[in-house]
């Protein structure tokens, strides 16, 4: 047992199904208060949840990511109800199979697929305007003061949803300087990227950022995610972001 599930012991029990107010994540845009429908969650199922983002988090390679992870559980949880409530199947982690509910870190052949986040299955809405499901690198040419779309508007599939924490970027020298989330069509105040505000630059340290809220993307929820550079140059920006679906959407 990591730091995610010591952390969060408090929050083994049942949820009932029943709409809930929350205020702990942006869900839309000018409301500090969401009201959403969430299923049902058994106590073993939120224990399988808090053992899953301690594998998920890998403290001991990131503690910042993995506290990051532990501190929002209590939004995991709901964006997992949420799912849970359109498809009535259990969250079983890497036991799932079928319609049983799994989570992992999103992935760029993640963005615009068919599956998951792009329920029209229309073309050009892979990562940076690509095609759909094609592009399989977090790795972009930026120019300074050019935004660039991560994720192109689309709308999740009924059986799943997105959960966005932060973000990475793997290079020495980060280009980007602010992040947009457009939810619904009403985009949500730019989130500043402070990659290069760290102790040591080099290319050992990985440069991580904390968004203020949680950003939960529902089922059938449209979004957008804009990015903008202040460098030109190459980047590899990363989402860190908790996909939650059907176990037989996530496959390899």
């Amino acid at each position: 047992m990591g730091l995610v599930y010591l952390a969060n012991k408090g929050l083994i029990r049942k949820y009932p199904e029943g709409m809930v107010d929350w205020t702990k994540s942006l869900i839309q845009p000018g409301q500090a208060k969401a009201a959403v429908k969430a299923a049902e969650l058994t106590a073993e199922e939120v224990e399988i949840i808090l053992l899953k983002l301690d594998q998920l988090a890998m403290s001991k390679q990131h503690e910042a990511i993995a506290t990051m992870l532990a501190e929002e559980a209590e939004s995991i949880l709901l964006a997992i109800r949420m799912v849970k409530e359109e498809t009535k199947e259990p969250f079983l982690g890497m036991l799932g199979v079928g319609s049983n509910l799994e989570m992992l870190w999103l992935r760029p052949k993640d963005v615009g697929s068919t599956t998951l986040l792009n329920s029209a299955g229309t073309a050009g809405l892979g990562l940076y305007s690509g095609t759909s499901a094609g592009v399989y690198t977090w790795l972009k040419s930026f120019i300074a003061g050019t935004s660039a779309d991560i994720i192109p508007e689309q709308t999740m599939v009924e059986e799943a949803a997105v959960l966005h924490l932060g973000g990475i970027d793997t290079v020495e020298i980060p280009k980007l300087e602010s992040i947009t989330f457009t939810l619904a069509g009403i985009p949500a105040p730019a989130q500043s990227l402070p990659f290069n505000l760290r102790k040591s630059v080099g290319a050992t340290d990985l440069p991580f950022v904390r968004f203020e809220k949680p950003i939960i993307v529902g089922p059938e929820k449209k979004q957008k995610v804009a990015v903008m550079p202040n460098i030109t140059g190459d980047s590899k920006f990363q989402l860190l972001s908790l996909l939650i679906a059907k176990a037989s959407s996530l496959t390899a």
